[in-house]
């Protein structure tokens, strides 16, 4: 009897006490100082923030940590500005007529570099472009002209043909006005790898029709160079991306 009641009560000792309060339907586990574990959490969490809040305002202030905390900024954003322009957008100005009504003269545009990634240049899309006549000088102007096709240019319509076989005639909306027919007669066999580009003010461009004559070197000129008949178009790997909109001085989408 003795033996039982000794292990009774030892099973007794080893249960965890329970107190129920019963005013508030909370039980408070006993621990070795008396306090429940989310008191102890609350504590230790208590505890930390104001150690923080401590060091904070022990810290006095340093210009020179404020300095270079503006110079990482800075640095940041430069880096930052310099990817988006030279990897994303393309942001030009337009100083001429030779792309109204679609760009008005001395606009500024804003391109993606990233349209022609994945996809190949468009008919009807404007393009900047670096200009094959002058080294550090980019160009814009509308594809006419893709490659393998031959463009006539005659009665003010632009006519296509592909490896002889008549394609379309082009609608063009986007001119200015109708062309003089000074401006008509015009051949052009695109080379495989370059596209043709005119501008939307035909009366008033420098473009294709014109590069060829322009550029070729004579004795009584020397600023111009020798031109070959396929440096009249341009090279695809020379089209840095497709114009969206004008931004100044007005704001204005570009249509196809």
């Amino acid at each position: 009897m003795s033996t039982e009641s000794n292990e009774s009560n030892e099973k007794k000792e080893n249960f965890e006490v329970i107190d129920y309060d019963i005013d508030d339907g909370l039980s408070v586990y006993d621990i070795d100082d008396g306090s429940s574990i989310d008191e102890t959490k609350n504590m230790s969490s208590d505890t930390g923030k104001r150690r923080r809040r401590k060091r904070k305002q022990q810290e006095p202030f340093s210009w020179k940590k404020e300095i270079l905390s503006w110079v990482k900024m800075l640095v940041t954003a430069v880096i930052l500005a310099f990817i988006i322009t030279r990897f994303i957008i393309i942001n030009a100005n337009v100083p001429t007529e030779s792309m109204e009504d679609t760009i008005p003269a001395k606009s500024r545009i804003m391109g993606l570099r990233l349209t022609y990634l994945f996809d190949e240049p468009k008919r009807g899309d404007v393009v900047v472009f670096e200009f094959q006549f002058k080294e550090d000088t980019n160009y814009v102007k509308r594809i006419i002209g893709l490659p393998g096709e031959t463009v006539y240019i005659k009665n003010g319509n632009v006519e296509i043909y592909k490896n002889g076989e008549y394609v379309e005639t082009l609608a063009e909306p986007y001119l200015k006005e109708e062309w003089k027919t000074s401006n008509d007669g015009y051949i052009f066999e695109i080379p495989e790898g370059k596209y043709l580009v005119l501008g939307d003010n035909r009366n008033n461009s420098a473009d294709a029709r014109y590069w060829y004559t322009n550029y070729y070197k004579t004795s009584n000129n020397e600023d111009r160079i020798q031109c070959k008949y396929e440096d009249i178009f341009v090279d695809e790997e020379a089209i840095l991306g497709k114009v969206y909109f004008t931004y100044w001085p007005h704001f204005s989408f570009i249509k196809d």
